[in-house]
């Protein structure tokens, strides 16, 4: 048999092999950096969209929290303005109660009884005056009892005046005033008072 060197063929043909293996191996790490890049890519895109919807949410709650403190600043003023409504119309009531309890007393009064004082404390008018019999007094807690204005008269004392011709008796009593019956506001009918 002829000797050949079979030496180089393979020399060369290993060569060959490790130089295909190398193209693999840096083909492979090729490939696996472009992966890399491609994935940090894709995150770094959804990392800048979610902090994009993050800076609009941002700037949203931030308008919304604006809108809230102006709402609640809009409504402190409703409340303030429905407060000195409030006590304007107490006040006007308070004006027209006096008129009305002069007329109401002077309506209801007797003849034959005179009243000589009348004094309010709250809710509570006390009157003093004069009768001519304890049957004029008596038709007067009935008239008030009537009365719209007027709640739970109750007579105080009745005192037999003997320093004069014995004519007319002192007496005092004392009553509820009933408060004035006011509209609803509008605020108490949007809440259904």
């Amino acid at each position: 048999m002829a000797h050949v060197n079979l030496l180089p063929w393979r020399q060369h043909e290993r060569l060959r092999a490790r130089n295909r293996f190398l193209l693999i191996m840096g083909l492979t790490a090729l490939a696996a950096a472009l992966v890399i890049m491609l994935v940090h890519f894709v995150f770094m895109e959804v990392r800048y969209q979610q902090q994009s919807r993050n800076q609009y949410l941002q700037q949203h709650i931030a308008l919304l929290d604006t809108q809230l403190a102006e709402i609640k600043r809009i409504n402190d003023q409703k409340k303030s303005i429905e407060q000195r409504m409030a006590l304007i119309q107490s006040l006007h009531e308070d004006r027209n109660t006096a008129v009305r309890l002069v007329n109401e007393l002077a309506t209801r009064t007797p003849q034959g009884l005179y009243i000589v004082s009348v004094e309010k404390r709250g809710s509570m008018l006390y009157i003093d005056g004069r009768s001519a019999s304890n049957n004029r007094v008596a038709e007067l807690l009935r008239e008030l009892k009537r009365s719209p204005l007027f709640d739970q008269p109750l007579l105080q004392q009745v005192v037999a005046d003997e320093d004069s011709s014995g004519q007319f008796d002192a007496f005092s009593l004392s009553t509820r005033i009933v408060p004035a019956m006011t509209p609803p506001t509008a605020a108490e009918v949007a809440n259904g008072n």
